[in-house]
């Protein structure tokens, strides 16, 4: 099943190869992963910030724009890697979603950096003045003023939303949340599956999930999912 940006993102990636190699402001590719965390970061921070994403594609030859494609395994690393960044370098998170799809017969790996509700987005454990945007097909430090149009088009999260925990695999999650008194005590059966029971904790927002690695814990789930089960156990008739 093709994702529904990557059709976009071959769109904006045969733009920036034809007919003079060039990068966008929302596309830039590299022939493979650069060992400097702080610069990927400043990319990742960039395309968070700009409007609609961006994307990064691995495979093409940084300079010259010749198709030289990854492997599974180095799409692995980088895709590891890249969301390493995202949940501990970067604030607020960014969210990634990734492909491997054949361009003109070569394996690239597309990432594509999801706009950030919440903005300016910044590197972590420093100020909002590291922040990034793309301009002119490249990245670089935004100015006080862009930081402040960044924020008058932030949306601010409710208290609800926000992280409760750190990243928890699968397990962890069904293993620390109480969800077979919640159901019970809802009168509702519960459901056999790992996937229905994440999927209706995350439609319930007592989850919330990263690049299907993992899931963080709500506030809404600490907070209000306590308060119903006190109130259901207080009133059994409505049990």
């Amino acid at each position: 099943m093709i994702k529904n940006w990557i059709e976009k993102a071959v769109e904006y990636l045969e733009c920036s190869l034809t007919p003079i190699p060039q990068e966008m402001n929302e596309l830039d590719w590299k022939a493979e992963l650069s060992p400097n965390n702080e610069k990927l970061c400043k990319h990742l921070s960039a395309f968070a910030n700009h409007p609609g994403g961006g994307f990064l594609v691995f495979g093409v030859e940084d300079k010259a724009g010749r198709l030289i494609g990854v492997s599974q395994e180095q799409a692995e690393l980088i895709m590891q890697r890249l969301s390493s960044l995202c949940r501990d370098s970067i604030f607020p998170v960014v969210r990634l979603d990734h492909s491997i799809q054949e361009y003109k017969g070569i394996p690239l790996l597309f990432v594509y950096i999801k706009e950030s509700a919440v903005k300016p987005v910044s590197i972590k454990e420093k100020s909002i003045e590291d922040s990034y945007i793309r301009s002119g097909g490249t990245t670089r430090l935004a100015s006080r003023q862009e930081i402040g149009a960044l924020m008058l088009n932030s949306k601010t999260p409710h208290y609800e939303e926000l992280h409760a925990s750190k990243l928890k695999s699968p397990a962890e999650i069904l293993d620390l949340l109480d969800f077979r008194s919640v159901f019970r005590l809802l009168n509702k059966p519960t459901p056999q599956s790992q996937e229905e029971i994440l999927r209706w904790m995350k439609d319930e927002k007592m989850i919330e999930n990263v690049d299907d690695i993992g899931y963080y814990i709500t506030i809404l789930e600490r907070c209000v999912v306590p308060i119903i089960l006190i109130c259901l156990m207080d009133c059994p008739e409505k049990t």
